[in-house]
């Protein structure tokens, strides 16, 4: 993917057209995607700053998921180049902007829809989950990239139109830490954040 807040829709907005179990991480992650689009249209939440909504998402999200699989996949052979207390502050930063992205994304927009087509089991432990998300009159084929891990199905990659989120970003922080360092891109994604609209042209 290109844009953030391309990616964050891809992530985050689904409704899923096949009935499925609970246990089901097709389903689960419909019951996430719901829960989280909820709170930027459900009417019980009209009220809420953005700075609440922007924590309801993340704790909505982050009961089910862990993002820092997804964010330190797309860091790569780049996290080593940083230190303990820049691992940490990157990690926080990038899920700062993705909710936040993804909250102004949406803003102003009719619920997109997501539909989840059929589930194919790669092996026990991975599993990809094909859907066509529809914003208005676009429809882009995403495949969500799923694994078994000790927490249970993990989101490890979107491949948005055969384009994988971790591998364009990843280029995007080797690139970075070609020239750069973990300081520098800290000082980026806080400049980022500190932007009042965070539009689709938004990069690493």
């Amino acid at each position: 993917m290109k844009y953030l807040s391309v990616i964050l829709l891809l992530v985050f907005t689904a409704t899923c057209a096949q009935a499925a179990s609970v246990s089901d991480p097709a389903q689960s992650l419909k019951n996430t995607i719901e829960a989280s689009l909820d709170v930027i249209y459900a009417p019980d939440y009209a009220a809420a700053s953005l700075d609440e909504k922007q924590k309801l998402i993340r704790d909505v999200v982050e009961k089910k998921y862990n993002l820092d699989i997804l964010i330190r996949r797309a860091i790569g052979r780049n996290w080593s180049l940083m230190n303990e207390s820049e691992q940490v502050r990157v990690l926080e930063l990038v899920k700062q902007l993705v909710v936040k992205a993804y909250i102004g994304g949406l803003n102003g927009k009719a619920r997109p829809q997501v539909i989840f087509e059929k589930s194919i089991q790669v092996s026990d432990k991975r599993l990809e989950v094909p859907s066509l998300v529809i914003t208005g009159d676009k429809t882009i084929h995403v495949m969500y990239r799923l694994g078994r891990m000790q927490s249970g199905w993990e989101i490890y990659d979107i491949v948005a139109e055969d384009i994988s989120v971790v591998s364009n970003y990843r280029q995007q922080f080797d690139d970075h830490f070609r020239k750069g360092n973990g300081a520098e891109l800290i000082q980026k994604l806080q400049g980022l954040l500190e932007r009042e609209n965070i539009g689709e042209d938004i990069k690493l």
